[in-house]
């Protein structure tokens, strides 16, 4: 076992009483080393200080302070180091996140960072001279004013860039854009005052542009009315005075419906209003708002007129062209009804639409009716219909006998013994100038009550027909027609329509139709026949006379014949007689010969 003896340990007490001590005088003066570097380092800084270099005076302070070896003026710089450092630490703070906000487009973030700096550059400018001084080299060597400058007016830009080729954006970026550059403090505008007119001018220009390039390429009403109710939105919704906008929408809207309304171009006005009264809410005292009741008014009180004239086509052509503007439902049903009950044959047409009516005949209020019509179709049958009320037509079906050439249909209920509705016929005939034809229509069949040709007939009394030339009985004569037993008309007489006289009573006669035998001596150079009257010896004058009479007419007469004549004595003549004498006779105007 080592054992150390008494030198030994005597020897190793004092080598470690040595290397002791050796470490002390180290410290020591390492100590007083970092005391002197501290004292040098703390005059520097208050050197700067005192020449106004605040910011090297700063950072030789905070060198200062990290040296520990000594305390001496670590109370002087703790307190001059409580007004400057955060000053440069905020400033740099604020310096290195605003570049970094705006370069991510964290406005809010960046706007946060410039409410900031003003909240803490009126807190040192309105501090201490060193605060201020701090803060004005911490500006300059930061350049905080510029970066922000920069930093706004570049988003400000960006911003109402948009607004200037605005077509390809979208109202969620109107928002965005309105929100950011609301965002941007007041003075990258030049105010408040500034800054407003600036955004307002910038969303006036950009909505004004929008709505002239709808209007030059005259787009659909629709389309400017949504855009307009849009923007008169969005306009309120940023506070911004659209009285601009009502002018000119109002304005162009009118135009619009006023030139329509020139054109008589109805449907297009309805429509075009339609879509107009939809800026009512926004535009309640707009003046193309009033036009348009004025007008929808004019136009409704228009085709009521033109329905009352029986013109019923246009007055629905109204009606219809408003339905976008108006419920015209009822108003068109009534025209069109009041329009059939006019032209009946409208409903017949409907009702037998493969069927063409080249010959109808109408009335009014007529046989329990408001309206009735008579039609001949191009195939030969007759229809009957009857108009009441609302409800539906009734009709009643016939056929034409032959299927003659119609000159003229129309009703003659008086050739009925019931009062029932009769289709006269006159049509072209083969034999005579016309054929005559008549059927009565009853509760649920049409017949035939006449059928004769003729030259001519006329209604001598109600149900007496009088026919002039008949074919059959009554040929060349005025005979008589009347109806028998079973309603049809047929002869019963010819009408004598003159008086039979002996011919020498002729001068009792004037002016009136007689039939009376002649005998024709002779001709006048005219080719009339020259009857003699009477003769005899008169002794007064001692000549031998005659008198006479002229059967002047188409008939051509010979001599040495008797004439049994028809005829109107309606004037007298002069002739030269067989004496040399002018002598006054009557004439007659032969109408027929027998």
């Amino acid at each position: 076992m080592f054992k150390l003896t008494v030198y030994k340990k005597v020897n190793l007490s004092r080598n470690f009483y040595l290397i002791f001590l050796s470490f002390l005088l180290v410290l020591v003066g390492g100590k007083i080393i970092l005391a002197h570097e501290k004292l040098t380092t703390y005059q520097e800084a208050m050197q700067l200080y005192r020449s106004g270099n605040l910011v090297e005076a700063e950072k030789k302070l905070r060198a200062a302070k990290l040296n520990l070896s000594v305390t001496d003026h670590n109370k002087d710089i703790n307190m001059k180091l409580s007004l400057l450092s955060p000053i440069r630490e905020v400033m740099e703070d604020l310096d290195e996140k605003a570049a970094s906000y705006y370069k991510d487009n964290e406005l809010d973030l960046l706007v946060d960072m410039y409410d900031r700096w003003q909240t803490n550059q009126q807190k040192w400018v309105s501090g201490t001279n060193i605060q201020k001084d701090m803060y004005g080299e911490m500006l300059a060597l930061t350049k905080l004013d510029q970066d922000m400058k920069g930093y706004f007016s570049t988003i400000k830009k960006t911003n109402l860039a948009k607004l200037e080729n605005g077509a390809s954006i979208d109202q969620s970026a109107e928002e965005q854009i309105y929100t950011n550059v609301n965002k941007i403090p007041n003075e990258y505008f030049g105010g408040e005052a500034a800054k407003s007119k600036e955004i307002i001018t910038s969303f006036q220009m950009y909505y004004e542009g929008k709505v002239n390039k709808l209007t030059s390429a005259n787009a659909p009403v629709i389309e400017i009315v949504t855009e307009g109710n849009r923007q008169l939105g969005m306009l309120s919704r940023f506070s911004i005075e659209s009285g601009w906008l009502v002018k000119k929408l109002d304005t162009y809207l009118l135009n619009v419906l006023t030139t329509a309304i020139a054109k008589k171009d109805y449907a297009t006005f309805a429509e075009q209003a339609n879509s107009t009264k939809k800026l009512s809410s926004n535009m309640k005292d707009a003046k193309v708002l009033a036009y348009i009741e004025k007008s929808k008014s004019d136009l409704l009180s228009k085709a009521k007129k033109l329905t009352a004239s029986n013109k019923y086509e246009e007055a629905i052509s109204i009606y219809e062209a408003l339905t976008p503007l108006e419920n015209t439902e009822q108003l068109i049903a009534k025209a069109n009804l009041a329009w059939d009950k006019y032209e009946p044959i409208r409903v017949l047409k409907r009702l037998y639409p493969d069927k063409e009516f080249p010959n109808f005949v109408n009335a009014r209020n007529k046989w329990g009716a408001d309206s009735v019509v008579a039609a001949i179709s191009k195939d030969g049958k007759i229809y009957f219909g009857r108009l009441k009320g609302e409800e539906p037509m009734v009709v009643t079906e016939g056929t034409v006998n032959a299927s003659p050439v119609i000159n003229k249909l129309s009703f003659q209920s008086s050739y009925s013994t019931s009062d029932n509705p009769v289709l006269f016929i006159d049509a072209k005939s083969s034999e005579r100038k016309h054929h005559y034809l008549a059927y009565e229509v009853e509760s649920s069949l049409i017949k035939p009550i006449l059928d004769v040709e003729a030259d001519n007939l006329t209604v001598e009394a109600k149900q007496v027909l009088l026919l002039d030339n008949p074919v059959g009985q009554g040929a060349g004569e005025l005979a008589y027609f009347e109806p028998g037993i079973n309603g049809e008309y047929q002869f019963t007489k010819i009408k004598v329509d003159y008086v039979d006289i002996q011919v020498s009573d002729i001068a009792s006669y004037f002016g009136k139709k007689v039939r009376f035998t002649a005998y024709a001596a002779s001709k006048t150079s005219s080719g009339a026949a020259l009857v003699t009257l009477s003769e005899g010896y008169n002794y007064s004058t001692g000549k031998y006379e005659k008198s006479y009479l002229i059967l002047n007419g188409s008939e051509n007469f010979t001599i040495y014949t008797n004439y049994t004549v028809i005829g109107v004595f309606n004037s007298y003549t002069t002739i030269t007689n067989e004496n040399g004498e002018q002598v006054r006779v009557p004439v007659i105007q032969v109408e027929k010969v027998e």
